[in-house]
């Protein structure tokens, strides 16, 4: 889910949803800002691509996008 909400509304959304299972589930990796998204290098961001479940700030939506391509996530 990538989202422009802010985290806490991002994290109660995939709750509700079943995005995340629980509140435990609701840090890093799985749920990350695009600030942070952004200063992690190329193959930072691949290493954890798999493990993003909730990303706040559409704002890079293409950056995020184009390494679940690479990965073949999507």
């Amino acid at each position: 889910m990538v989202t422009g909400d802010n985290p806490q509304t991002a994290k109660a959304i995939a709750l509700e949803c079943g995005i995340l299972s629980s509140e435990e589930d609701a840090v890093e990796p799985n749920v990350i800002e695009g600030r942070v998204f952004r200063e992690y290098s190329d193959s930072e961001r691949e290493d954890i691509a798999e493990k993003i479940s909730v990303r706040i700030n559409c704002l890079h939506l293409l950056s995020v996008f184009s390494v679940f391509v690479y990965l073949q996530i999507v």
